[in-house]
């Protein structure tokens, strides 16, 4: 008998129950999170990992129905006629936190997941001080799912410490970010790509170029999805993007990283990297 596993559909399903549980009541409108990171079972990652833009593109496409669902729900049918005659006042209204979805995909880092299992953070994004970007500026709900039922729930904290410090000068000024959960991704700053740590420069860095990641072990490696590259220490990444015919597939290609590292990208911008205790 095939033992059990994730299914694409289980996924899709996991992060639309997280959004419901991760609402966030304003007083005219109740927020959605924007961020899911999903984690799978090294076996189920490997598996599902060549449907991960598919996956992404139906669970957003099934996010803008529940939200679109929940919004009708939130006025009975009279009421809604009632007020666009008279132009009333507008109901609650339910919307994503920054306007748009988006997921992400990563093999369980600690190894706490059994075959079958989904575990998906979503995240509320906050504005940081200027200068300081700490990681830690983040309200994250945690679900588990498996087979079709949640297995679990929790909230974590704000105070995540940070296991690994960036240095880096932008068009803003020198600028530096705490690194406060076990992946990151590092891009220009841009309206529809969500990125953890936004650089204000010139175009030459790619929107998503590259993603950091902690590894169970503690140590860190670096994934190039640039256009224009990535270096470490003043060589190459091998660029984990390879285009096909019309598609453009993540062929997960990880270069390890010293302790202390300098980070270039396209050559414009330089991350000065220090793991900490």
């Amino acid at each position: 008998m095939e033992r059990e596993r994730a299914m694409g559909r289980d996924v899709i399903l996991a992060v639309v129950e997280n959004m419901r549980q991760s609402l966030e009541p304003l007083v005219t409108e109740t927020v959605a999170p924007s961020l899911y990171r999903v984690y799978l079972q090294a076996d189920d990652y490997e598996h599902l990992r060549a449907l991960f833009g598919k996956i992404e593109n139906e669970t957003r496409k099934i996010l803008d129905q529940e939200l679109e669902r929940l919004n009708k729900d939130a006025v009975p049918m009279l009421t809604r006629l009632l007020r666009r005659k008279d132009g009333g006042d507008k109901a609650m209204r339910y919307i994503s936190a920054e306007g748009g979805w988006y997921i992400r995909f990563q093999e369980d880092p600690n190894g706490t997941l059994s075959p079958g299992d989904i575990e998906v953070v979503s995240e509320f994004a906050q504005p940081v001080a200027q200068g300081y970007g700490a990681g830690s500026k983040t309200r994250r709900i945690s679900t588990t799912r498996r087979l079709g039922q949640t297995v679990g729930r929790r909230e974590l904290t704000d105070s995540l410490p940070a296991v690994a410090r960036l240095s880096y000068q932008d068009k803003r000024g020198p600028q530096t970010y705490l690194m406060a959960k076990d992946e990151i991704v590092i891009g220009r700053e841009a309206p529809d790509v969500w990125v953890d740590l936004r650089l204000d420069t010139l175009p030459d860095v790619s929107r998503e170029h590259a993603r950091l990641q902690r590894t169970a072990e503690g140590t860190f490696r670096i994934k190039d999805l640039s256009k224009l590259g990535t270096t470490v220490d003043g060589k190459p990444v091998p660029r984990s993007l390879e285009a096909g015919s019309g598609d453009v597939k993540d062929l997960d290609r990880w270069t390890e990283i010293p302790e202390k590292a300098k980070i270039g990208l396209a050559g414009v911008v330089f991350l000065d990297f220090e793991k900490l205790s």
